[in-house]
């Protein structure tokens, strides 16, 4: 499966990161799961996931924390962050890492896939857009140049 649509799930509660599970391999999403930052960071670094689902509060880091460390190894991944918090109460910091999805726990499944539909396109026009760095030579130019 491409990397676009190769999901990495980071959630440290287990009956969530279960059910979520299931309802991504349920909608035909490839993924891999983990609890903590570590564990993401390995699993990223193998995979390049092109979708990121994120709890905010890990019991090794914060999602924002991981999500900068993320980008570094998958610049173009889009970040959805599940979060029990007011979106309001972490803006600042999700802005700051380019969260374009932010669900607040308890959240409605539709929901998800919903972000997770939006989060495919737009992990799918930023494939286009490496392939496009690669044909052109303009691979390993930081993407502010190219753009």
């Amino acid at each position: 499966m491409e990397a676009e649509n190769r999901v990495l799930l980071v959630e440290d509660g287990a009956p969530l990161r279960r059910s979520l599970e299931k309802f991504l391999g349920w909608a035909g999403y490839a993924y891999d799961s983990c609890s903590t930052a570590r564990e993401a960071l390995k699993l990223i670094e193998e995979f390049r996931h092109g979708i990121v689902i994120v709890e905010y509060h890990l019991p090794d880091a914060d999602g924002t924390a991981l999500l900068e460390k993320l980008k570094w190894i998958v610049p173009d991944a889009v970040a959805i962050v599940l979060a029990e918090y007011d979106f309001r109460v972490v803006a600042s910091e999700l802005v700051r890492v380019n969260v374009r999805s932010f669900l607040q726990k308890p959240f409605d499944l539709v929901e998800l896939e919903s972000a997770l539909s939006r989060a495919r396109g737009k992990a799918e026009v930023a494939v286009e857009h490496m392939e496009w760095k690669r044909e052109s030579g303009l691979q390993g130019v930081p993407a502010f140049i190219s753009k």
